[in-house]
């Protein structure tokens, strides 16, 4: 396991690399702002299951959870418009034009250029967080590979294993442990871990309910309320139960992943 370990240690190292890459050349993004972070974003999620995979949760991947609540917004405005837009919603003619122009106007703001300032905090993180991987003994890696994998694994049954309660918070829970997982497992060598084919469709699916309970939020706070547009928010339950009872079903019927996927 230990060269498996060894393995994975390098390709986080160069993923992080990668980061340090793709955050400098955002300045010069023109015009592919939330392009660029997106790219990013999703990069950093990976790299955060790498780094709890050598049981960092709590110093490096907190370093590159910064980075992406620091460049959330473009990404974000620009997933409201596409949720928005999924949802085809276009009974109030007062309400849908007002919402849609507003949410444009969002991706327009959120799409200017990134304070060097800022930037250069982003890539401290990322050196940071390299840094604690670098430290680690040689000597050490398997072992603590084999405690993340379990701890991970752990995790994505206790809070997938909740989803057929419901609740919202679940959803968003098990949407971050099963990224995070994925995301880990990834860094090691191919065919190390071989998972269900549909495990793969699940973030898939928690992704497009997150989707919707993000614009929900960003409806509410800007007045579009469950009381003045009763139609849109029955649209939004609508949707959301849709893919809750589709996500709840397909992790009904699969195996959680288990130590026995990996060598001892």
């Amino acid at each position: 396991m230990n060269t498996h370990a060894i393995h994975a240690r390098e390709r986080v190292i160069t993923g992080c690399g990668a980061m340090e890459q793709m955050l400098r050349e955002l300045p010069d993004s023109k015009g592919r702002v939330a392009e660029q972070v997106h790219g990013i974003r999703k990069l950093g999620k990976s790299l955060r299951g790498g780094f709890i995979l050598f049981g960092l949760g709590s110093s490096s991947a907190k370093e590159i959870q910064a980075i992406g609540r620091l460049l959330a917004a473009p990404r974000d405005a620009v997933s409201r418009l596409a949720t928005w837009d999924g949802l085809a919603w276009k009974e109030n003619i007062g309400a849908a034009p007002a919402i849609r122009a507003l949410l444009v106007q969002h991706t327009h703001s959120a799409a200017r250029k990134l304070p060097s300032e800022a930037l250069d905090w982003c890539l401290d993180r990322v050196t940071a967080a390299r840094s604690h991987l670098e430290k680690l003994p040689r000597e050490d890696l398997g072992e603590r590979v084999r405690r993340g994998l379990h701890k991970l694994e752990r995790r994505v049954a206790k809070h997938c294993g909740k989803l057929q309660r419901r609740r919202e918070e679940d959803f968003h829970e098990a949407r971050k442990t099963l990224k995070a997982y994925l995301g880990a497992i990834g860094y090691l060598p191919d065919n190390v871990i071989v998972l269900e084919p549909k495990w793969l469709e699940i973030p898939e699916l928690l992704g497009d309910e997150n989707d919707i309970a993000t614009l929900s939020v960003w409806l509410d706070n800007h007045g579009f309320t469950a009381h003045l547009v009763p139609t849109l928010w029955n649209r939004i339950h609508e949707l959301r139960e849709k893919f809750q009872t589709k996500v709840a079903e397909k992790v009904s019927h699969l195996d959680p992943p288990g130590e026995a996927d990996y060598p001892h």
